[in-house]
């Protein structure tokens, strides 16, 4: 697999189990079902670990075997992921702190795929 190919696939596989985690863990603020299940919510936990092992032990592979890349990437996309489903799903709105934090993190990222 090419070096683009994998940023994407690590990229899709990471947002994906962090939409997975929004609904997991903040599901009960607006969902019925979802709070009267909390068990059954655990349970989304087994294939959101099993995505992020996946895209782990590529971004490591990519990375040459440094794992911060790997944490760092994370984060900034779960937060990324975080805002927009806050505000989508829960209507919080993006205060210019919310936007400054996203922009610093937007610079987290950059400087994590092209700083060699």
């Amino acid at each position: 697999m090419n070096k683009l190919l994998t940023i994407f696939f690590i990229f899709s596989v990471y947002t994906i189990s962090q939409v997975f985690t929004f609904y997991q863990l903040q599901g009960h603020l607006w969902n019925k079902w979802i709070k009267e299940h909390p068990f059954l919510m655990t349970l989304f936990g087994i294939p959101i670990g099993y995505l992020v092992i996946l895209a782990s032990r590529q971004m490591v592979s990519l990375y040459d075997g440094q794992t911060w890349p790997n944490r760092i990437i994370g984060f900034v996309l779960g937060v990324f992921v975080f805002t927009f489903m806050a505000w989508i799903m829960l209507k919080e709105p993006l205060t210019p702190k919310t936007l400054v934090c996203l922009a610093l993190s937007f610079a987290v990222l950059c400087i994590q795929l092209f700083w060699k």
